[in-house]
């Protein structure tokens, strides 16, 4: 299990692949159903927290 330190890391790999184009297209539909809850979790938890927005 990803510790929190781990995930910046993990995201950028992510980033990574999918600029690469090592993600399979058929995996990119599921993959931003994924990230959506991920996103909006993150823009409600800076909203509370005044941490920075990605907008």
């Amino acid at each position: 299990m990803p510790t929190r330190r781990d995930w910046p890391r993990l995201l950028s790999d992510l980033a990574a692949r999918l600029n690469d184009g090592r993600v399979y297209d058929r995996d990119l539909p599921a993959l931003a159903r994924a990230l959506e809850p991920v996103l909006e979790n993150y823009r409600r938890r800076a909203h509370l927290t005044g941490a920075p927005d990605l907008d």
